[in-house]
């Protein structure tokens, strides 16, 4: 049986919402310049807060929230947490953003 616009909607509705709080999260300059760092690989508070220009306090706020969303994981190694971009379809997505609004034009 064809599924009819509608239901196929109603199928997506919960996939739907889960990329829209993730792009909305993405919708922010500095946490975007976090991830773009990020994509590189595995960095601390400390790096992070050096390449990225903002203060660890502000900084560790917009951590915290990629990594509730899931866009983030960290680790502790000593007295340092290190962070890093959750999954490689997330990488993927950040160099897509990167292609279509970074390119020379």
């Amino acid at each position: 049986m064809v599924k009819t616009l509608e239901a196929l909607f109603d199928d997506q509705e919960e996939n739907i919402d889960k990329a829209v709080r993730c792009l909305k999260v993405l919708a922010h300059p500095q946490r975007l310049k976090i991830l773009c760092v990020l994509q590189t690989g595995e960095h601390s508070v400390q790096q992070l807060e050096q390449y990225v220009g903002i203060a660890q306090a502000t900084l560790s706020q917009h951590l915290s929230l990629l990594k509730d969303r899931g866009i983030l994981t960290s680790r502790r190694q000593g007295n340092f947490s290190l962070y890093s971009v959750a999954n490689q379809d997330m990488v993927g997505l950040f160099e897509k953003i990167q292609t279509i609004f970074c390119a020379a034009h």
